[in-house]
C-alpha cells in the first residue's frame, strides 16, 4: 500500500503540532484509569494538541491487550467509548507503514516497532512507562518520555 494512503490525520504536518508514539501501556493506563496522566494524554491527543503517531502493528497490539477479559474489566470506559478510541487511531493518526526494521534497538524485542515506528514517522517523541525503552532515552533524535514529562511537553 502507497504510504501517502497510510496518513490519516488532517493535521499531519502541521506546524506547531508535535509528534509523539504513544507506547501501548500508556493507551492501555489511560482507558484504566479516570484521571492522571496517560488519560490526559488520551485527552489532549483527542483534542489535536498533538499529532499522534502509530504503526499497524501498534493499532492490532492494542486491539489484542483490549480483547484481553482481565483488562477489558478494568476500563472505565463504556464498549462503544473504547470502539470510538480505536476508531480514531485509525482516522486521526498518522499511521506509518511499519517496514522500518530495527531489530535489537532495545532489551525487549517487542518495543522494537514503538522505536521503529516513531524513527519512521518523524515523531519527537515516544511516550512510555517501560524502563526498557525509557533507558534508551533518546534514539535517533527522538526522546523517550514518562507520560508526566510528556505532559510537561504539551504544557
Amino acid at each position: 500500500m502507497p504510504e501517502h494512503r497510510l496518513h490519516h490525520g488532517s493535521d499531519l504536518d502541521e506546524p506547531g503540532l508535535v509528534r509523539a508514539v504513544l507506547d501501548t501501556d500508556v493507551f492501555v493506563s489511560g482507558l484504566i484509569g479516570v484521571e492522571g496522566p496517560p488519560r490526559q494524554i488520551i485527552d489532549a491527543w483527542l483534542d489535536g494538541q498533538f499529532t499522534l503517531v502509530t504503526s499497524l502493528y501498534l493499532v492490532e497490539e492494542l486491539t489484542h491487550v483490549l480483547d484481553d477479559g482481565r483488562i477489558a474489566q478494568r476500563i472505565r470506559l463504556e464498549p462503544a467509548e473504547v470502539d470510538m478510541v480505536l476508531a480514531a487511531l485509525l482516522s486521526e493518526s498518522d499511521i506509518v507503514p511499519g517496514e522500518l526494521d530495527l531489530l535489537g534497538v532495545t532489551r525487549d524485542p517487542k518495543d522494537d516497532q514503538v522505536v521503529a515506528c516513531a524513527v519512521a514517522g518523524r515523531a519527537a517523541y515516544i511516550v512510555s512507562g517501560d524502563d526498557d525503552l525509557l533507558a534508551l532515552e533518546t534514539l535517533a533524535g527522538t526522546r523517550v518520555v514518562t507520560p508526566r514529562q510528556f505532559l510537561g511537553v504539551l504544557r
